[in-house]
């Protein structure tokens, strides 16, 4: 199995600055690969998950078109597939620090992006993560704080985690998002609501499903443990958009340019944007709007992924799979530069959240 975590190296090390936040870690499930590099590799080479779902049918008599985890059986309930995929993400992001685990665990806080469709009581919610935290050997560790914003929530999780590594209320935090719409009802409501792209509806989405966690931690624990960096978490923010889709009122990208504007800075230019279009024009809108006012941040405004094209929306789990992403690109070499920038924009929710990157280099000072 490809490995993204270079090797440790003490010199290396002595360049962490103490209080920067450094991603070490990170874990991914997608339709399309079982781990961050494989999954990252498939949709760079334009693989495409999506097949005919094996039972589902759209309103115009047509089989559903799905991006879908086929190694997890049908039967499965919404929060066996969800935790399923989770588990897997986490185990894969905790490989840096396993050894150490046991006597980490009460210094780990966890941050997850959940769906709020997928789990809207409060006792469903408690009972799956329950089963996550037991699945994923988090049982000992800190508190599992849910965020339930829609695509974004990633978003929001990786900041609210900044915060408490920053203000010293944790050592390490593992941030990400899990979810799927593999459900009959999920998938039938957003048929009825004319967002399923089909024959007929080339303006809609095709549903997905996949998770992905990061482990991020600072500079002084990092070089404790001797975990060398995949990415320096530059900065992070999240706004409010006020015209949301399926109202009448026109998206002018307010929200989403708040976001940009809150993280975006000129002594460090975009080389690459990871976000989670998926081919809705409210969403392709909304980006414009926002590019328009903020282009000259950017080396080439118009450079970015949007993987929903190759694995399908996958909600909750949006925001930290385009983290992997980037991730993946300066791991394997390919990427286009040192910055990128990660966006996400919750649909029926008013969240809008970014995140700047910045490729690590033993070698800067």
């Amino acid at each position: 199995m490809w490995t993204p975590y270079p090797t440790p190296d003490v010199k290396s090390l002595a360049s962490l600055r103490s209080r920067a936040l450094y991603i070490v870690g990170a874990g991914a499930q997608t339709p399309l690969g079982r781990y961050v590099l494989a999954a990252a590799a498939a949709a760079r080479c334009g693989m495409s998950a999506y097949a005919e779902h094996p039972f589902m049918i759209d309103k115009d008599g047509e089989p559903m078109i799905v991006g879908r985890a086929r190694w997890l059986d049908d039967s499965f309930s919404l929060e066996q597939r969800v935790g399923m995929l989770a588990t897997d993400a986490v185990m894969e992001c905790l490989r840096p620090i396993i050894k150490e685990l046991p006597a980490l665990r009460r210094q780990l806080r966890t941050h997850f992006a959940l769906s709020a469709e997928s789990f809207p009581q409060l006792p469903q919610r408690q009972r799956f993560l329950d089963g996550f935290a037991a699945g994923a050997a988090l049982n000992s560790s800190g508190p599992i704080e849910v965020v339930a914003e829609g695509h974004a929530g990633g978003l929001l999780a990786l900041s609210n985690a900044c915060r408490e590594l920053q203000s010293g209320e944790a050592q390490f935090c593992l941030v990400g998002g899990a979810d799927s719409y593999m459900d009959p009802m999920r998938l039938q409501d957003i048929d009825l609501a004319g967002r399923l792209h089909s024959i007929k509806q080339r303006w809609g989405f095709t549903p997905g499903e996949g998770a992905a966690f990061c482990l991020i931690t600072t500079g002084d624990s990092a070089r404790r443990l001797h975990l060398m960096p995949l990415a320096e978490v530059l900065a992070v923010a999240t706004a409010q958009e006020a015209k949301l889709m399926g109202t009448e009122a026109v998206c002018l990208g307010d929200g989403l340019t708040a976001a940009f504007r809150g993280v975006l800075d000129p002594k460090h230019r975009v080389s690459h944007c990871y976000c989670d279009l998926n081919g809705e024009t409210y969403r392709a809108d909304e980006y414009g709007f926002a590019i328009c006012r903020t282009s000259d941040y950017f080396d080439d405004a118009a450079r970015f992924t949007a993987a929903a094209e190759s694995w399908g929306d996958v909600g909750a789990a949006s925001g930290s799979l385009a983290l992997t992403l980037a991730l993946a690109a300066w791991a394997r070499g390919y990427a286009r530069g040192p910055v990128n920038l990660v966006w996400a924009s919750s649909a029926h929710a008013p969240l809008r959240g970014a995140a700047l990157l910045r490729q690590w280099d033993a070698t800067a000072r």
